[in-house]
């Protein structure tokens, strides 16, 4: 595949496993050298709880309270911890390793691509997002035991005024990575903390807590309602400024229509 070469998929709104299925297909494929380097931009149809990929569901997630609140989970080909998808725009970049564009490591190819937002988001008009350091904390060991992704800022993910933007996670296989992540655009952070487990009525307060206090959105920090369609403007002009290259859009290959069956059915 020409490195030169990007493909953009701008989806709309979709269901939450077959968006886990397409990010996943998309890194298969290219780890096969059977698709390019990709930018695809999606959102979610319905509020969707995702959970990192060995993440316990039966130790951090209450099935019944995803029931009751009509919620259904999925489980992401990343890392991290739960997160609920619902006011947002996702993104994902796959590229094959190595790639003139990423340095070869997980930490360098996530500042690049943390990068590539920052550029995103000045296009959107915020000039105060910054890319976190150190992680930021709950309280202590509360923090680590979270199983909520937005409760903590981690390494290289989107900032403003110290609160957490965008949260993202990064696997990466022999011959390709994937990166993707969340931009809010809005949050309900009780609904989040009421899906989840927690070990102690500590852990249970301290958890609500961050979420409201660590956590910001476009809404908050542009003080006016966005449309999707209009964030991801921002950031297919971000990405492309950031990582120069040919840019266009593409659609999926065979191969990987495939992989998402395939994948889909095994979640059945």
């Amino acid at each position: 595949m020409n490195q030169n070469n990007w493909r953009i998929i701008q989806d709309s709104l979709g269901d939450g496993a077959f968006n886990m299925a397409k990010d996943k297909a998309i890194l298969i494929a290219c780890s096969e050298g059977k698709a390019p380097a990709t930018l695809r931009i999606y959102g979610w149809k319905r509020p969707t709880l995702s959970i990192g990929y060995s993440q316990d569901i039966s130790k951090y997630i209450d099935l019944e309270s995803c029931k009751k609140n009509n919620i259904p989970v999925v489980r992401r080909f990343t890392g991290g911890r739960a997160l609920l998808h619902q006011y947002e725009l996702t993104y994902s970049v796959i590229a094959p390793i190595p790639h003139k564009g990423f340095p070869g490591s997980l930490r360098g190819a996530f500042e690049k691509i943390s990068r590539a937002i920052l550029e995103s988001l000045k296009i959107g008009g915020i000039e105060g997002a910054e890319i976190a350091g150190k992680k930021n904390s709950i309280s202590g060991s509360e923090s680590r035991r979270s199983p909520a992704c937005f409760s903590i800022a981690n390494h290289c993910e989107i900032t403003v005024e110290g609160k957490k933007l965008i949260g993202s996670a990064q696997r990466r296989l022999r011959s390709a990575f994937l990166q993707h992540g969340s931009l809010i655009l809005d949050m309900n952070p009780q609904l989040t903390h009421a899906l989840l487990k927690y070990s102690s009525e500590i852990e249970n307060h301290a958890v609500l807590e961050s979420l409201i206090l660590n956590t910001t959105n476009l809404k908050q920090v542009l003080k006016k309602d966005l449309e999707y369609n209009e964030v991801a403007q921002w950031f297919l002009k971000g990405f492309q400024k950031s990582l120069p290259g040919n840019w266009s859009e593409g659609n999926l290959s065979s191969d990987e229509f495939g992989l998402i069956e395939t994948f889909l059915s095994s979640e059945v």
